[in-house]
């Protein structure tokens, strides 16, 4: 157990809160520039909002991943994939069909730490306004 530390518990404060409501509610993978603009009323600093979002990341409350050079913020904690509209740039999550894979001593890898997924294309309301 001597590589296994528990973490002492941060205490909550309340931009802690703010922006862990707002990211929650922000259902769309937001930015953290979202995340700030959702807070413009709180007076949250925008290197708060960082921190904070960093810090759900490495506790496990949020996934993130880069999308267009900037990184987005994830609630849905489950394996899935995304489908991403190259016109208007929503992001939505897809899920992931259950499949057998190759069994661990067959892959080139010795661990798998992340399989990114992600589906290009026309949302239907951008398809019809082509």
């Amino acid at each position: 157990m001597a590589g296994n530390k528990l973490r002492p518990q941060r205490r909550r404060t309340r931009q802690g809160l703010l922006i862990e409501q707002a990211v929650m509610s922000l259902r769309n993978h937001p930015s953290a520039r979202a995340v700030y603009a959702s807070l413009s009323e709180e007076g949250v600093a925008m290197a708060t909002v960082y921190r904070q979002l960093a810090r759900m990341v490495e506790e496990g409350v949020l996934n993130s991943f880069e999308h267009l050079g900037e990184t987005r913020y994830d609630t849905n904690l489950e394996p899935h994939a995304h489908a991403v509209c190259t016109a208007c740039e929503q992001i939505w999550d897809v899920p992931l069909p259950k499949i057998e894979g190759p069994e661990p001593h067959e892959l080139p890898l010795a661990t798998i730490e992340d399989v990114d997924l992600t589906f290009r294309g026309l949302c239907p309301a951008c398809a019809r306004n082509q």
